[in-house]
């Protein structure tokens, strides 16, 4: 493959990680651009800042997708521009599903990694401290994750439980 090859290779993979990161935001509320660039850096920890010059040429470019589309234009806004807010279409609905089933499994294999391998490989190495440290972030992570699960996949199933008052 040659350099050009795999600059665009990566150009898509962070295109493609940018679309699916901006319709789970989306999927909370309709937003305007940099209401969701605030929102990339809140989830992230700051970690990761995209600038407008990402954002706003690919909310243009998933509108051409349709998958989303404006939900309201407020003029004369920021700095004499348009204010846009952004809603997920149906079809953007299902992309978002369609990559949440796909993504989610990456993401719990790569924690599942971390727990299995790397404080093991901390201990080795003689961090112990730092191995403690992060087993409580995990543990308590989990838990709360298993709250928020139980809570959530509850309601689920008290919704699709047949009404037996009938």
């Amino acid at each position: 493959m040659t350099e050009a090859e795999e600059e665009t290779k990566g150009a898509v993979r962070y295109r493609d990680t940018l679309i699916w990161f901006m319709l789970f935001i989306l999927s909370e509320k309709p937003m305007h651009g940099y209401e969701i660039i605030k929102r990339i850096r809140e989830l992230t920890m700051n970690q990761w800042k995209p600038a407008a010059g990402s954002i706003y040429p690919l909310l243009s470019y998933m509108k051409d997708l349709g998958l989303v589309d404006i939900a309201n234009i407020e003029e004369n806004k920021v700095r004499g521009g348009k204010k846009i807010t952004y809603t997920l279409t149906d079809k953007g609905w299902e992309e978002f599903r369609e990559l949440l089933l796909k993504k989610s499994d990456l993401y719990m294999n790569f924690l599942s990694f971390i727990v299995k391998n790397s404080i093991r490989r901390l201990r080795e190495h003689g961090y112990n401290e730092d191995a403690s440290l992060l087993c409580n972030r995990v543990s308590n992570w989990t838990k709360e994750l298993i709250e928020s699960a139980q809570s959530e996949c509850g309601d689920l199933k008290a919704a699709n439980q047949p009404n037996k008052a009938q």
